[in-house]
């Protein structure tokens, strides 16, 4: 399935950064949360789950509108509820080891 960038889930790293509350945007729990995400590391999430994204570093959050750490857009195979949870444990293995 091609990537519909009209359609796309998006990840902002701030879904899961351990530093901000929830009223900030942190959208996993804080033990599947980490310091500092970036969109490439998102990115490799996305590939270790197989799914087709394309990562836009110029794209600011809307409640975090002075900082560009970018976003990443994510073909629609899953609920995006399960995928954010997916990229946070998988993000949690990866600062493991």
């Amino acid at each position: 399935m091609a990537l519909d960038e009209d359609t796309a889930w998006v990840l902002w790293p701030e879904y899961f950064d351990r530093s901000r509350p929830r009223s900030q945007g942190r959208k996993v729990k804080k033990g599947a949360a980490i310091n500092d995400p970036k969109v490439d590391l998102l990115s490799a999430a996305l590939r270790q789950l197989g799914l087709q994204h394309k990562v836009e570093r110029e794209k600011k959050y809307p409640a975090n509108w002075f900082s560009s750490d970018g976003r990443v857009l994510v073909e629609k195979t899953m609920p995006k509820s399960q995928l954010i949870k997916k990229v946070g444990e998988l993000l949690i293995k990866s600062q493991r080891s």
